[in-house]
């Protein structure tokens, strides 16, 4: 028995010994095996051998995985024979850790949705093809031009599109831009991959692939296009130019809540297949994806939840200030409070009761939505938030404010200043997130600073000395993050020096309290 077992481990055929409620080692889940999964995991409806690779996905991360690689398998058992040509070519930018669990799996892996209800499975088949770009023969450049990508799709998380966040303008002196221009065959970024892969395209009058963000970023798809064309254009205007006029890039709106994979996700899946899967994800029931009409073919992603639409913006401007803007509030003051994830956070009475002001009384004020509408949205995601199947790590959701604070609070933020409506729950928002970088002992908390901007903003707090003032006065001037000067300056400054005191000196949830307090006096 020994040497059988040992046999298999050298042939790929078993992984790590995980021994199964009889004692005996689970394997590895792959396409040989895959239909022998436990009854109770949903299968794919067709045979993921015999998809072609017609979609390239930029990003291989969790949220992908989730969302627009289940839609695309409800598309593809929808159309039947004729979805076999929507295969998923699934990159890893940079580390190779997902393309080496997924690779010995045959791309294939476990869908969780976690509820109070339980936990459902259901392996995913879409994935043709998963590829660690460094190390790719192919090159990405040439697996865009590839005639047969119809379609590209990236989940590269804001940092990735190298803008300004501010301006919303392309860093042309950024390492990587640099990098790319010089290396067009093996870029180093998502912009100068599509950059050099367009003008492949071109030079072989192919028809272009439509290019499809679907990461967190107001106005994604037009922003995308002026990366890629901004950077087109720093060496060759006419591919500027014909980038511009030719191809197409539709903004999106995409939602789903996506924890990140933990040990108790791969324990789950594997009881629940009776197969070792080292790459399942956890995922909430909800699902909203919001695309843009453009021209060509495309998957019947209707069959998994998709919606098309002529304006995006409406959906994406709510989802984006109270989703994702209330996931900042909830992780930078939680974090301090010392609350490990968003469900726990939520928990707490002062805090869900902060989140809920916050999304009706000021960022719901920004929005275009009747009062009805507003109220069951927030009622919808105040459930969601709540979810406590689903671990939502504060450090993971605070992870690079400085990029994501620009359009998630600070423009909400202008226009009810504009308005002359105030914000308490804001700017105590903004206060936490700048309260993670100036402090130095964080016993007691859950706070975990990772940024792009990490050290020069530490050192702005040792320089400022935790001066409540000098602090608030410091960060409002990085006009990279907040923009040009906010109006009614002054009285922001001292808010937030405010804020800042309170939360040097008292416990979050006094300060809370007060804020709450604050708040319906104005309401």
């Amino acid at each position: 028995m020994v040497v059988e077992i040992l046999n298999l481990l050298i042939s790929g055929q078993v992984g790590l010994l995980t021994a199964s409620t009889q004692g005996e080692p689970h394997r590895r889940l792959r396409r040989a095996n895959f239909a022998a999964a436990r009854p109770v995991a949903r299968r794919p409806g067709f045979d993921p051998a015999e998809l072609e690779r017609g979609i390239l996905h930029l990003g291989c991360g969790a949220f992908h995985r989730a969302h627009q690689a289940v839609a695309t398998q409800r598309a593809v058992e929808a159309e039947g024979r004729a979805g076999r040509r929507w295969g998923v070519a699934a990159v890893s930018m940079t580390r190779s850790t997902v393309p080496d669990q997924l690779r010995p799996q045959d791309g294939l892996y476990t869908a969780l949705q976690r509820s109070e209800a339980g936990t459902k499975a259901e392996i995913i088949g879409t994935l043709r093809e998963v590829v660690h770009a460094p190390s790719d023969p192919l090159g990405l450049p040439r697996r865009v031009s590839d005639p047969q990508t119809r379609i590209v799709t990236l989940t590269v998380t804001p940092p990735g599109y190298l803008l300004e966040p501010a301006t919303g303008r392309l860093q042309a002196g950024h390492r990587d831009v640099v990098y790319d221009l010089r290396h067009p065959e093996r870029p180093r970024s998502a912009i100068g991959a599509l950059a050099h892969g367009l003008k492949l395209v071109r030079d072989a009058g192919q028809m272009p692939p439509v290019v499809i963000s679907c990461d967190n970023i107001s106005e994604n798809g037009p922003t995308l296009r002026m990366a890629v064309v901004n950077f087109a254009a720093l060496s060759d205007d006419r591919l500027a130019s014909w980038i511009m006029n030719n191809v197409q890039f539709p903004a999106t709106m995409v939602d789903r809540i996506v924890p990140a994979t933990s040990s108790e996700d791969r324990a789950d899946a594997e009881r629940m297949l009776g197969l070792r899967d080292a790459a399942p994800v956890s995922m909430e029931p909800f699902l909203q994806w919001v695309i843009q009409n453009f021209d060509g073919p495309r998957p019947l992603w209707e069959a998994g939840g998709a919606q098309f639409v002529n304006d995006v913006a409406p959906y994406e401007l709510a989802k984006l200030r109270l989703l994702n803007g209330t996931h900042m509030l909830l992780a930078y003051i939680g974090g301090l409070a010392g609350f490990r994830t968003i469900a726990e956070a939520m928990a707490d009475p002062l805090l869900a009761a902060c989140a809920e002001t916050f999304m009706l009384h000021e960022q719901g004020a920004t929005l275009q939505m009747t009062a009805a509408n507003l109220h069951r949205y927030v009622v919808s995601l105040m459930q969601r938030l709540r979810n406590p199947a689903i671990r939502h790590d504060v450090g993971r959701i605070g992870r690079n404010g400085s990029v994501k604070m620009a359009t998630r609070l600070i423009q909400p933020l202008r226009e009810n200043l504009v308005a002359n409506r105030d914000c308490p729950c804001t700017l105590l928002a903004v206060a936490a997130w700048i309260r993670w970088f100036a402090l130095r002992e964080p016993r007691g908390t859950h706070v975990h600073p990772v940024d792009p901007l990490k050290d020069e903003l530490m050192a702005l707090c040792d320089e400022m000395q935790d001066d409540p003032r000098r602090l608030a006065r410091a960060f409002l001037s990085k006009r990279n993050i907040f923009g040009n000067e906010l109006p009614h300056y002054d009285d922001v400054e001292e808010a937030l020096a405010r804020a800042l005191h309170d939360l040097q000196t008292k416990p979050v949830r006094d300060v809370l309290r007060s804020r709450l307090r604050q708040s319906h006096m104005l309401h």
